[in-house]
């Protein structure tokens, strides 16, 4: 039975066939998923906030933000003995939780999504699929082995991408 591996909101990790990596309860954050197919290695970043600009880099999680974790994300599963030309993503969540006030229009979820897709466009890594937007939390299992993401709704029945 493989292991479970839980990546936690500004986390990344990573890891290889037969191991599984898991998010619980996403909402307007993005999950990254990187993977190589043809080594079996991928990796996912729980991306809380668009950009970090303005933020003093030498004292802020890189892992929070759009513009810094797809590079980190895309670096750890090159020094696991990913190859760059295999890499693919697929993102999950940017849903809008909370109802916008009359002076305030909710917008992070689709944010979120935005700047990831911003991001992997610079790096030249294809989206191969999203489960994203709306206004209900995810949750994800990613299997190394196959490169599928299961996404599961309450309420819904599961999803496999």
């Amino acid at each position: 039975m493989p292991s479970v591996i839980p990546v936690g909101m500004s986390q990344l990790k990573t890891a290889k066939s037969p191991e599984l990596l898991a998010v619980y309860g996403i909402g307007s954050c993005i999950i990254l998923s990187i993977y190589d197919a043809a080594r079996q290695i991928g990796g996912l970043a729980h991306i809380m906030l668009p950009d970090s600009a303005g933020m003093d880099m030498s004292s802020i999680n890189p892992v929070k933000f759009a513009d810094t974790a797809v590079p980190a994300l895309i670096e750890a599963v090159l020094d696991e003995g990913a190859l760059r030309m295999g890499l693919e993503a697929k993102i999950f969540g940017g849903s809008e939780m909370f109802p916008p006030t009359e002076d305030f229009t909710n917008t992070i979820g689709r944010d979120n999504t935005k700047a990831v897709k911003a991001v992997l466009k610079k790096h030249n890594i294809p989206l191969k699929s999203e489960d994203t937007g709306g206004t209900h939390g995810r949750s994800i299992e990613f299997d190394l082995s196959s490169g599928k993401v299961k996404v599961f709704i309450v309420g819904e029945e599961m999803r496999e991408l």
